[in-house]
């Protein structure tokens, strides 16, 4: 059976599981808890998280005059980073309140507070208005959307005719049912995520609802190496998870699962059940 995932529930991920990002994903140096792209040159995690935003905005050629939200924008890593390398205004919505708070305390550090702003607020269901944004900008947020099509529909609304779309994440490799995946159900219910499609699957959904996929870049091979460090602080947390476990009787589905997504992301990666894409999408509404 399908596990599913309410928003609630999703925002109790990202707040019970944020100690362990600060702890393995060093989180407040890169400001992200996304996969790190390891193009030529890269040294370093930070590096690499980084660098799926330089590669993200390049891809959609953001400009300075753009408008753009961050649907799913986490503790604010890629708005800041738009607003310090580009210099657009931001908004970041996450269904963490104390997501939000961190953003926007991050922004502050950084000097950008001016040009970024952080809201708790659905993607799926905003209260801007009607032709808002130039840009939605969601790296691993997508996929954490039940029905990817309410995500689709939201985003049409809130573009400008012409507005794009700027997708990082992870894709099933082939049409294959979720479901029946035991490893693919253990990388991604262990992230709150209820189902993913692969691109072709996404593709037809945005061609439904009058969008254009112009871009689909494969960076697969090149977020190897953060794939393999995810497996490693997965080894490291099981020995803490098993005494949190024993010692913390109430202790909650994510904390005591997480470990389980760390070790199952690799496996899956290496039986090539998922890819990582990068996607241009265009709103021809």
């Amino acid at each position: 059976m399908m596990k599913t995932f309410t928003p609630q529930e999703v925002a109790n991920y990202y707040d019970q599981t944020e100690v362990h990002y600060r702890r393995f994903w060093k989180f407040e140096e890169a400001l992200g808890l996304h996969y790190g792209i390891w193009s030529e040159g890269i040294k370093n995690l930070k590096e690499a998280v980084l660098n799926t935003n330089k590669l993200l905005a390049e891809l959609g050629e953001i400009k300075s005059t753009d408008v753009v939200l961050d649907a799913g924008c986490g503790v604010g890593g890629s708005a800041i980073y738009l607003a310090k390398k580009i210099g657009c205004k931001v908004t970041g919505i996450t269904l963490s309140e104390k997501q939000a708070a961190t953003a926007t305390a991050f922004a502050e550090k950084h000097g950008v507070n001016q040009l970024v702003t952080f809201k708790a607020m659905n993607y799926i269901l905003t209260t801007f208005e009607d032709n808002t944004f130039d840009v939605v900008w969601a790296i691993e947020s997508m996929q954490t959307a039940i029905n990817k099509s309410d995500f689709l529909k939201e985003a049409k609304r809130v573009l400008k005719p012409g507005g794009k779309i700027l997708i990082a994440d992870c894709f099933k490799s082939y049409d294959y049912p979720f479901d029946k995946n035991k490893l693919m159900r253990l990388m991604f219910n262990g992230w709150a995520v209820t189902d993913v499609l692969s691109c072709k699957e996404f593709e037809q959904k945005a061609n439904k609802e009058n969008f254009s996929v112009r871009i689909n870049q494969d960076v697969t091979k090149e977020v190897a190496v953060s794939v393999r460090k995810f497996f490693i602080a997965a080894l490291f947390g099981m020995g803490g998870t098993f005494l949190y476990n024993v010692f913390i009787k109430k202790a909650s589905y994510f904390s005591r699962n997480h470990y389980k997504t760390g070790l199952a992301q690799f496996f899956a990666y290496h039986k090539k059940l998922w890819t990582y894409n990068l996607l241009v999408v265009i709103c021809e509404k």
